[in-house]
């Protein structure tokens, strides 16, 4: 899945997705976790079976629903610190007990009220959950939940009405042994009261020490140097980055932050799963993607603006929130047949129209400043460009003013576009304007190399970003680079050259992958990646594009995968992923979303050599159908 985007997990674009919250319930601390979806997490029949234990774990004792009550208890055998959380779209309560077994097959319970069914089931190896299916019109606020207990081994999710509760004892345990207390108390706050600790117990390997918002991102100081995956979740937009093996230190107090920049309004942090640190950023709809990378020298982990750019909006406002960071600095200007391409070593912000004064076409960039020099862009005579006139109008504005030839109109195929290029395109004022759909005529291309065409092919995530994590415990790294190292030796076969972004388990940021492309003058750029989405019953196969000039390539793409695999189709769809923003006009770029890793059945799939090299030639021969085509 994309770094950015890939909660991960990875997102489903077309279901609405739970907004993550984070906080006290009440006034006793109860837990609200990040962005975690707990649908689909259960088989449909429930079954019986003997009751198992598993040394060093907790075991689930008996619980109890009363539903006149509204109140979930339960008792366990050994001490355990549950999570509370809430879930939206269907409204659920959701409580996890970690280092915990439930030592039977998942159960079911259905209510008639508020509460229409209870669900228990053993999510992980370590975690049992229940899950309290909640009527659609009957939305829970959290000042009507609270998480109480009597001691470590007997807690209860108590219902509450404008704040009055009556409470009774526990239900007494299975032994006997006691008698339970007559009245239930709030649990001990710890020194961080927003989420738990980890529990002792945890195999963690890393801590989050520290974080720092900073001018060109955030930095995220760490003890140890913890592996990350990097996914963008849409409806509200989120980037949500998972530190693996990783807890949070007691030393963090303070869990959420208000930003307000980088096209960031907020920044969470909280403990997803006793070995997962979760940073949720909650960001503008319009921002690019996020990447996520260790710095040995200052020890931690910085999330960043994908591509190494310091601001992450994208709207086309030189006057908003972009323009007060770091100065991007031109480069170059270059006219190549009817498209002029302005190039600098920054994301460029920027607002663009026709001037009265002078009757050009006039693009005001900021923050931007001008090199000692520009070169040359060699404007040919009688061309579609008349002059073009560059002003750095104060300290961090740049005024770009192009006069076409009489005979040319102005043209941006992506306006707005907060990218290291903008990109013009010329047109006869007799030509009609190109329209942003598939079927538009095709862009001018870039000079093709001598020969066959060259296919740039880019295997998603690698090194320290291990991309989705599917069922058992399978990689999207690795899945995209065996996928696309035979697709590079299927179109080598076929007489074609491939340039690859990576052909070993390395971490490569998305510019550089973006730069081997266009070093190699490709004529085209396919992204190979997996996806995940929390909800585990989604599976299919999703095609992403941008520009109009890739169009075709996604269609055809996506026909010959859907077509040969017989996977579900869901469908082809524009988006900014940096891999099919940041390529230059001409060279067609698409994304492919494989499969889901986090489906039982199709997760498995994508694991098999067999599957692998079936997604492989259906690729291979989708590239292949779209050259001859042109």
């Amino acid at each position: 899945m994309p770094e950015l985007d890939k909660l991960g997990a990875r997102r489903d674009p077309g279901a609405r997705r739970p907004q993550a919250k984070q906080g006290r319930i009440g006034v006793w601390g109860s837990i609200l976790l990040l962005g975690l979806a707990g649908a689909g997490l259960f088989p449909p029949q429930p079954a019986l079976a003997q009751t198992t234990t598993t040394t060093g774990l907790s075991r689930i004792e008996n619980w109890q629903y009363n539903p006149e009550q509204g109140r979930l208890e339960v008792n366990t055998q050994g001490e355990v610190r549950p999570f509370l959380f809430i879930l939206q779209d269907p409204p659920r309560v959701v409580l996890d007990f970690p280092n915990t077994r439930f030592g039977r097959d998942p159960q079911t319970q259905t209510f008639s009220g508020r509460v229409g069914s209870l669900q228990i089931s053993q999510l992980t190896d370590t975690i049992t959950r229940f899950v309290l299916h909640l009527q659609p019109d009957q939305p829970l606020s959290l000042n009507q939940l609270q998480l109480l207990t009597a001691n470590p081994s007997r807690w209860a999710v108590q219902f509450t009405h404008a704040g009055n509760l009556s409470l009774s004892p526990l239900i007494p345990s299975v032994s006997g042994s006691s008698a339970p207390p007559p009245l239930l108390t709030p649990p001990r706050q710890s020194q961080t009261p927003n989420l738990p600790l980890p529990p002792s117990t945890s195999r963690s390997g890393h801590q989050i020490l520290e974080v720092s918002p900073q001018s060109e991102g955030f930095f995220i100081r760490t003890q140890g140097s913890p592996s990350t995956t990097v996914r963008r979740i849409l409806d509200p937009d989120r980037v949500v980055i998972d530190f693996l093996q990783t807890s949070l230190s007691s030393a963090l107090s303070q869990r959420a932050y208000t930003i307000n920049r980088l096209g960031v309004s907020r920044l969470r942090i909280g403990q997803f799963e006793p070995t997962v640190a979760r940073v949720v950023l909650d960001v503008d709809p319009s921002s690019g993607d996020w990447e996520a990378r260790y710095d040995a020298q200052r020890g931690g982990i910085w999330i960043q603006p994908a591509g190494g750019g310091m601001q992450a909006s994208l709207l086309p406002d030189a006057t908003g929130s972009g323009a007060s960071g770091p100065l991007a600095t031109l480069q170059s200007v270059h006219l190549q047949g009817n498209q002029l391409t302005i190039s600098a070593d920054g994301f460029m912000f920027y607002r663009a129209g026709w001037d009265p004064a002078s009757g050009g076409y006039r693009i005001s960039v900021a923050p931007a400043r001008l090199p000692q020099s520009l070169p040359d862009p060699g404007l040919p005579a009688n061309g579609p460009v008349e002059r073009i006139r560059f002003v750095q109008e104060d300290a961090r504005t740049v005024s770009i003013l192009v006069q076409p030839s009489e005979e040319f109109n102005v043209f941006e195929p992506n306006p707005g576009q907060g990218s290291r290029r903008i990109t013009l395109q010329l047109q006869p004022l007799n030509a009609p304007l190109p329209i942003a759909q598939p079927q538009l005529p095709t862009q001018p291309q870039q000079p093709q190399p001598v020969g066959q065409p060259i296919i740039a092919i880019d295997a998603g995530h690698g090194g320290r970003d291990p991309g989705a994590i599917g069922v058992d415990g399978v990689q999207e790294k690795h899945i995209t680079l065996s996928i696309s190292n035979q697709v590079r030796q299927l179109l080598q076969e076929r007489g074609y050259a491939v340039v690859m972004t990576r052909t070993d388990d390395r971490e490569i940021l998305l510019q550089p992958r973006v730069d081997i492309a266009v070093e190699a003058n490709a004529t085209l750029l396919v992204s190979i990646h997996a996806n995940a989405l929390d909800r585990s019953g989604i599976s299919g196969i999703e095609t992403y594009y941008l520009r109009p000039d890739s169009a075709e390539l996604a269609t055809t793409l996506h026909r010959s995968l859907v077509r040969t695999v017989g996977a579900a189709d869901r469908g082809v769809r524009r988006a900014r992923f940096f891999m099919v923003r940041e390529t230059p006009t001409g060279m067609p770029s698409v994304l492919l979303e494989l499969g889901y890793l986090t489906n039982p059945t199709e997760g498995r799939k994508l694991a098999t050599a067999e599957y692998q090299a079936l997604l492989s030639r259906a690729i291979a021969d989708g590239i292949e159908a779209f050259l001859r085509n042109r």
